[in-house]
Formats: structure tokens, sequence, C-alpha cells
């Protein structure tokens, strides 16, 4: 029986194993409309669903990463502003610690000279150079681009002569002595310029700041004493400076420092060597009968002449019986070519004063042949202005001048690979 059952079931499944493989193979099958129709939508929405993951995960992570630079970008410019005021707070805060500092050197100043002097004598410190000095012809002879191997020359002649002077000095290794000893002597250390490139120099705000911070901190290491005077390269009327005069001053007055330029020039910052009777004749004939004489001069090893002339210049000077040579101290009247404008009645008195005083520029290069009338005039003016005793003292000026020119030919050669500015 069971054997009949097999057998029967095995037939049927064959047969509709058939079937199925006749219906396919006729294509006889058809799905139902509604069938179709649902598969169709079905299909629709994949393509949907597709389309929507495309978008999300191709135009959504581009429009997340805009956002994100644009917020990069703006955190960017954010930190510059926030890295300039922190500059400025920095800036603004050393300010005040160097007021500070320069306040408390005044005070500590003060205390020691009243200790020393006595409250009452202090009033005589106090006086100027001309109530110091009343009736007397004030002469200041000014140095700058030292030192140089001439300095101890020069303040050995100073010495001699019981003379003061102002040395604008550049910042220099190896000179530390001297330094010291311009300061030992009684004369005044000032300053002239760190690097003396005025293409660096005068470029930016933030390098002129540089270069007086750079010099300052540099004389007060190895002297100790900080500096307070000053002489801009090119002196304040020069044409050289990018940055606007009264920018410099301002920042000059906010540290305390006084600029001196001239009102006598030794024509020494030629390129070529003067002789030193040439420039006795400028310093002497310059001088004249001002009250207050502020002498441009060079300490530098290219300047042998400037030293020769020196003695000569004060020897003749003194023959006058009323000049004293000085330092700049604070008793000084300030002598410039420009200063700092404070309000419109001080400026109209600055550009009155500058039309009856022709301003003298320090790198001002003449030609040969205003010198040669300079030189004219000078001597005329020489010769009717002073007695006997100073046309001896200018004649042995020329035979200085002779005697050193074996001297001066060794000294060229090797001055012309140092600085001379």
């Amino acid at each position: 029986m069971a054997e009949e059952v097999k057998k029967v079931t095995i037939t049927e499944n064959t047969e509709s194993a058939e079937i199925d493989e006749e219906i396919e193979e006729t294509d006889e099958y058809v799905e139902s409309p509604e069938r179709t129709e649902f598969r169709r939508k079905r299909v629709k929405r994949i393509k949907l669903i597709l389309v929507l993951l495309l978008i999300i995960f191709l135009i959504i992570p581009n429009i997340l990463c805009g956002i994100l630079l644009y917020q990069l970008n703006k955190t960017n410019k954010d930190m510059e502003i926030l890295r300039e005021e922190i500059k400025i707070s920095k800036e603004e805060i050393e300010r005040k610690n160097r007021e500070a500092a320069a306040a408390a050197q005044a005070q500590q100043e003060k205390e020691e000279k009243e200790a020393q002097y006595g409250v009452e004598n202090l009033v005589q410190l106090n006086l100027t150079d001309e109530e110091k000095y009343p009736g007397k012809q004030l002469v200041y002879l000014t140095f700058d681009d030292g030192p140089s191997k001439y300095t101890n020359e020069i303040l050995d002649i100073l010495e001699e002569h019981d003379a003061k002077a102002t040395f604008f000095v550049l910042a220099k290794e190896g000179f530390d002595d001297e330094y010291n000893r311009i300061i030992d002597d009684g004369h005044t250390l000032a300053m002239h310029s760190y690097t003396h490139k005025y293409s660096v120099i005068y470029a930016s705000m933030e390098n002129y700041r540089e270069d007086i911070y750079s010099l300052s901190d540099f004389l007060t290491e190895k002297t100790g004493v900080k500096p307070k005077f000053y002489r801009f390269p090119g002196g304040s009327s020069n044409t050289i400076s990018k940055i606007g005069i009264q920018d410099m001053l301002h920042f000059l007055g906010e540290e305390g420092i006084v600029h001196f330029d001239w009102n006598v020039s030794s024509e020494d910052a030629v390129p070529r060597m003067l002789e030193a009777s040439t420039i006795v004749k400028n310093v002497v004939n310059g001088i004249g009968d001002k009250k207050e004489s502020v002498v441009l001069m060079h300490d530098s090893a290219a300047k042998r002449s400037t030293v020769e002339a020196l003695p000569i210049i004060i020897e003749t000077l003194q023959m006058k019986g009323n000049v004293v040579f000085l330092p700049i101290t604070d008793g000084t009247e300030q002598v410039y070519h420009v200063r700092e404008k404070v309000s419109e009645k001080e400026s109209e008195t600055k550009e009155t004063a500058n039309e009856k005083t022709p301003v003298i520029q320090s790198n001002e290069i003449e030609s040969e042949e205003m010198e040669s009338d300079v030189t004219k005039a000078v001597e005329e003016a020489v010769s009717e202005a002073f007695s006997e005793e100073v046309a001896e003292a200018l004649s042995e000026a020329e035979k200085l001048k002779e005697d050193a020119k074996s001297v001066e030919t060794d000294n060229i050669e090797s001055s012309d690979n140092e600085e001379d500015n």
C-alpha cells in the first residue's frame, strides 16, 4: 500500500513540474495589473531614495565644507585682530614700563643729587647753560657715527684743552672702553642709530622704534647709563625717510627723548676727505658771533682730518676769551631743524624761526663748484673777522696738513673699507 502511495506522489510531482515548465516555455503565465503597478511604484520609490541618498552624500557635504571654510576664514580674521590687539597691548605695557623705569630713575637721580649737593645747591644745577654762563658764547661740539679708532685721540684733545663735547654714537662691539670713557670724562653719550642704514631705519615706524630701542638698550647695558639725547641720521630735515617726521617726533616725545640737530657744520660729511684747514674755517666762520652753536662733526675712521682740525678749532675759539665748550645736557637750549607740532601757534612760531634760520642738512652733497665758492667766501670772512693770531693758527693748520700727508695716504687706504656715513 505504501508503495502505491509513493508512486502516486511521485507521479503528481512529475506532472506538476512538467506543467510549470510548459507554462514557462510557452509564456502563457501573465501577472495581474495590480501586481505590475505595485512593482512599478516600488521601483520608482527605490530610484527616488537613491537620488536622495546621492544628494545627501554629495551635495550636503559640499555645503557643510563651504560653511566650515567660511567659519574658518572668519575665525582667522578674528585671530588676526586679536593678535594685533595683543601686540598693541604689549607695546603699551612696554611703553608704560619704560616710562615707569624712567620716572624711577629720575627720582633716584634726584634723591642722589639732593644727598650729594643738598636741596639748596640743586637750584644752581637746574639753571640753563645760558644762565650758568652769562655773556659767554656757548659751543657744543658734537661727533656723529662713533666710536672709531680715533675716539680716544679726540677725547685726549678735549681733555688737554678742558673742553666738553657730545658723542652721537652707533652700536659697535669692541668699544666698551670708549663708551665708558666718554661718560667718565664728563661728556654726553647720546644716540644716533643702531644700524645707520637709512633704508631700514626709515622704512616703517616699527623699524624706527626698534632701532632706537635697540641702541638705547645696547648703550645702557654697556655703560649703566640710559641715554636721553638723540640725533636723526641725516637730521630731522632729511628727505630720505618714508615715515612722517611728526610721527617720529611724537614717538620721541612719548619716550622722553630730546633730539638735537645742528646750526654749524664742519662739512666733513662729504665723501672725499677735506683738508684740516678747510674744516677749521668752516667751523670757526660758522660759529661767528652766535650765542649758541651746535657743531656737526664726525668721529669716523675715514675722518682723520677732522681729528687734526679739532685742536686748532678749540685753540682758535678760546683766543676770543668768551667761548666755553659744553656737553649737551638738560640745561641746553634745543637746536632743531624740525620740531613736533603741538598747536597752531607753535607751528606758526616754528615756521617763522625757520624762515630766519637756514636749515643745514648733513646728508647734502655739494658740487665741486659750490665747495670752491664756499671756501673762498669763508677765507674772506675769516681774514676780516679775526686777528693776526687767528691767521697764524690757520697757517699752522696748513703746516700740519703738509706733515700729515704721508699719514693720510696710509689711512685713506685702510679707511676705504670702513663704513663712512
